[in-house]
C-alpha cells in the first residue's frame, strides 16, 4: 500500500476551516486534517479499489496509517473491515490491537461497528472477548468501542465514511452484517455497561438501545425491565418510550437512577 499517497489525498482535500472547527468536536493526540466526511470516504473507497491492502503483507502500513490523523485512522479502520470475509481473526486481533492507540468517539464508533462486532462474529468468538477488553479500559473511547461493537448486531445499516471500502468491496450501499438482531448478545453489552457514567459511553449506548428497540422491542423492554438496580435516566427514558409505543403500562416507577 501506498499509504503516503493516501495521506496526501487526504491533505489535498482539507480546508482549514474544517479542521478549526472538528478540532473542537473531536479530541484526540493524533490531529484533524480537516476532510469532509464525503471525501473521506470517497478516498477510503477509491484506495480499496485501486490498491486493495491484504494481510498480513499490509498490516504495518494500516497500524501506521491508522495513527498518522484522524481522518488517516478512519481510512485505516474501513480497509481494515473491508478484508473480513478474507482474515476475520486477523482483522479481529488487529481491531483489538489499534483500540489501545484509539481516543475519540468516532474512531471508536467505527472500530466497534465495523471491525469488532463483525470480526467476533465472522471467528465464532463469544462476545466476552471484546468485552474482557473494553468493559474496565481507562480511556472512555475504548469502553465506547465495546458498547458500538454490538451495533452489529442489531442488523442496521453500516454508516459514516469508514464505512465506504466495505461498501464499495460488496457494490452495495445497504451493508448489514446481521438479517435479524441477536438479542441475547446485545442484552450483554447493555449489561456489561450500563452503570458506566462517562458520557461518550452512556450516548452510544442510549444509540445502542434505541436502535435494538427500533428491531426487537419486546426484547429491549424485556431486558429493561428485568434490570437490577434501576436504570439510568437516558437508558430508562428509552425504554418508557417503548413500553408507551407497545402499550405497557409500568405500576412502579423502580428506575430512577439519574
Amino acid at each position: 500500500m501506498d499509504i503516503d499517497l493516501l495521506s496526501q489525498a487526504l491533505e489535498a482535500a482539507s480546508t482549514k476551516a474544517l479542521a478549526k472547527t472538528r478540532g473542537r468536536e473531536v479530541r484526540t493526540l493524533k490531529g484533524v486534517r480537516g476532510v469532509p466526511d464525503g471525501e473521506t470516504a470517497s478516498i477510503a473507497a477509491a484506495a480499496w479499489r485501486e490498491q486493495k491492502p491484504s494481510l498480513p503483507d499490509d498490516e504495518d502500513d494500516l497500524s501506521q496509517l491508522f495513527g498518522t490523523a484522524f481522518e488517516d485512522g478512519l481510512v485505516a479502520v474501513g480497509l481494515l473491515a473491508a478484508m473480513l470475509p478474507d482474515a476475520p481473526m486477523g482483522v479481529f486481533d488487529i481491531g483489538l490491537d489499534w483500540l489501545s492507540r484509539t481516543d475519540d468517539g468516532a474512531t471508536a464508533d467505527a472500530l466497534g461497528w465495523l471491525v469488532l462486532g463483525p470480526g467476533a462474529l465472522a471467528a465464532n468468538l463469544p462476545q466476552s472477548r471484546i468485552l474482557d477488553v473494553t468493559r474496565r479500559a481507562n480511556h472512555p473511547a475504548v469502553r465506547r468501542a465495546g458498547v458500538m461493537s454490538a451495533m452489529a448486531l442489531t442488523g442496521e445499516r453500516i454508516e459514516g465514511p469508514a464505512a465506504a471500502p466495505l461498501r464499495e468491496r460488496l457494490g452495495s450501499r445497504m451493508v448489514r452484517f446481521v438479517d435479524a438482531p441477536d438479542s441475547r448478545r446485545i442484552a450483554e453489552v447493555c449489561a456489561a455497561f450500563l452503570r458506566d457514567e462517562d458520557p461518550m459511553v452512556r450516548k452510544a449506548l442510549r444509540r445502542l438501545v434505541r436502535t435494538w428497540g427500533g428491531v426487537d422491542p419486546e426484547a429491549t423492554v424485556a431486558w429493561g425491565r428485568g434490570t437490577a438496580g434501576g436504570l439510568p435516566r437516558l437508558i430508562r427514558d428509552e425504554i418508557l418510550r417503548l413500553e408507551r409505543k407497545l402499550g405497557h403500562s409500568r405500576d412502579d416507577d423502580d428506575s430512577d437512577e439519574v
